[in-house]
C-alpha cells in the first residue's frame, strides 16, 4: 500500500469512526433530554428534511465529485461552474421548500422551517467534500467532516442546556453550528456567484444521480417501515434494527474506500487496460472484505450485539446471520456502482437501483406477513443479489466503454 493511500484511507476511517461516535452520542442524549414525545417529533421532522435534502443537492454532489477528479463534460464558453450552478440550484429549491411550510400544521412550521435551512447548509458542506475529494485531499475532507460533526454537536449540545428545549431550538442550534463550519477557510470553494442555469448536459446527470439516491433511500428504510406496519410485535422491529446496525457499522467502514477507489477509476478513464486493471484489484480486494466480515460476524456478531444492545436482543443473533448473507453482495455493488458512475453510465444505474427499490418493497410485502423479520432480512439478501446481477450485466454488455459525451 502506498504512503498516500495509507495516509488518506487512514484519514478517512478516522473522521468517519469519530463522526458516528460523535452522532452516536448525541442521539442519546437528544432522547434523553427531549423525553419520547419530543425526540419522536424530532426525528420525524428530521425524516422529512433529509428527504427534502435530496432535492436541495439534485445530484450536483456526485456530479462535482466525478467532474473534478477527471472533467469529462463537454467545455462550453460562457457556462457557470459547476459549483455555482449547485448553489444556484440549493437556493432554488431551499426557496421552494420555505415556500411549502404554511402547508404543515402550525406547531410543526416554525422547527420544520429550521431543518429545512438547516440541510441547505448540510448540502453546501457536501458540496466542499465532494471537491476536496475529488482533488485527493482526502485527509483535508477527512477534517472538513471532523470540524463540521464538531461545530453541529457543540451547538446542539449548548441547545439542549435550555430550560425545556424542543425541536425547533436543537434545528435552530444545528443550523447555526453548520454555519460556523461554513465560515472556516475549508469551505473556500463556496466562494462563488450562484448561478441556476439549466442545462441538460448537466441536469441529465444530475436527475440520475437524484433517482439513485431517492431510490437508495427508501430501499434502505423500507423495510423497517414495512416491518412495523405488517407485524404485530415491536421487538421483532427493534431486533431487526439492532441486527441491521451492525451490517450498516460494516457499510459505513468500506464507505471511504470506495470514494477512493472511484477517483482511482476516473483518474484512469482514458486507459481502458488500466481502468480495467483497477477495477478487477477493487472487487477482488471487496469481495476478500466481504468475506472476511461475514465470517466475523458469523463468530462475534451474536457477542458484539448483546454487548452493545443488552441481553434482550439475544433474539437478534439468528437476523443477523441471514443479514450477514448480504454483505457478499452489498461491498462488491460498492464496485460496480462506482465504476459505471466513472464511465458516465448514471443513467443504466439509476434504472437498475430503481428495479431493486421496487423489488425490495414487493419481497418485503410477500415475506413479511409469513416470515417477520426474517423475511425482510431475506428481502435483502435477495435484493442485493439482483442488483449485483443487474450492475455486473452493464460490463458484459459494455465491457469498459465510457459513455461519449455529445
Amino acid at each position: 500500500m502506498s504512503r498516500a493511500l495509507a495516509k488518506a484511507l487512514t484519514s478517512q476511517w478516522a473522521a468517519t469512526l469519530y463522526a458516528a461516535a460523535v452522532s452516536v452520542g448525541l442521539t442519546f442524549l437528544l432522547g434523553r433530554v427531549l423525553g419520547p414525545a419530543g425526540f419522536g417529533q424530532y426525528s420525524y421532522l428530521l425524516t422529512l428534511g433529509s428527504l427534502f435534502a435530496i432535492l436541495q443537492d439534485g445530484g450536483f454532489s456526485t456530479l462535482i465529485f466525478r467532474e473534478t477528479a477527471k472533467a469529462a463534460l463537454t467545455a462550453v464558453p460562457g457556462r457557470p461552474s459547476l459549483m455555482a450552478m449547485a448553489l444556484g440550484h440549493l437556493l432554488a429549491v431551499t426557496a421552494l421548500g420555505v415556500c411549502l411550510i404554511p402547508l404543515f400544521p402550525d406547531g410543526e412550521r416554525l422547527p420544520l422551517g429550521a431543518a429545512v435551512l438547516y440541510y441547505a447548509l448540510f448540502c453546501a458542506t457536501a458540496l466542499v467534500s465532494s471537491e476536496l475529494k475529488g482533488r485527493n485531499n482526502f485527509a483535508a475532507e477527512a477534517l472538513w467532516r471532523a470540524v463540521t460533526r464538531t461545530a453541529t454537536a457543540l451547538a446542539a449540545g449548548c441547545a439542549l442546556l435550555m430550560p425545556s428545549p424542543g425541536p425547533t431550538a436543537i434545528f435552530l442550534a444545528l443550523l447555526a453550528g453548520q454555519a460556523v463550519a461554513l465560515a472556516t477557510p475549508f469551505a473556500r470553494p463556496l466562494l462563488v456567484a450562484p448561478r441556476l442555469h439549466l442545462r441538460r448536459d448537466i441536469y441529465a446527470p444530475c436527475a440520475a444521480f437524484l433517482c439513485i439516491s431517492a431510490a437508495t433511500t427508501i430501499y434502505f428504510r423500507c423495510d423497517i417501515v414495512l416491518l412495523r406496519q405488517l407485524t404485530s410485535d415491536p421487538a421483532e422491529v427493534g431486533n431487526y434494527a439492532a441486527a441491521y446496525r451492525l451490517i450498516e457499522g460494516v457499510i459505513m467502514l468500506a464507505t471511504p474506500l470506495a470514494h477512493i477507489f472511484f477517483r482511482r477509476l476516473r483518474v484512469t478513464l482514458d486507459d481502458t487496460a488500466a481502468f480495467a486493471r483497477s477495477f478487477r484489484l477493487m472487487l477482488g480486494v471487496m469481495v476478500a472484505l466481504s468475506l472476511c466480515a461475514t465470517a466475523g460476524g458469523l463468530l462475534l456478531g451474536p457477542f458484539i450485539l448483546t454487548l452493545a444492545f443488552g441481553d434482550k436482543y439475544a433474539s437478534a443473533g439468528p437476523l443477523l446471520a441471514w443479514l450477514l448473507a448480504s454483505l457478499p453482495f452489498i461491498l462488491p455493488n460498492y464496485v460496480l456502482t462506482q465504476a459505471l458512475v466513472a464511465l458516465g453510465r448514471e443513467r443504466y444505474y439509476a434504472g437498475v437501483t430503481i428495479a431493486a427499490a421496487a423489488l425490495n418493497i414487493g419481497l418485503n410485502f410477500l415475506l413479511i406477513p409469513h416470515l417477520a423479520a426474517k423475511g425482510a432480512a431475506l428481502a435483502t439478501v435477495c435484493t442485493e443479489a439482483a442488483l449485483c446481477l443487474g450492475l455486473g450485466l452493464a460490463f458484459v454488455k459494455w465491457g469498459f466503454r465510457a459513455v461519449e459525451r455529445k
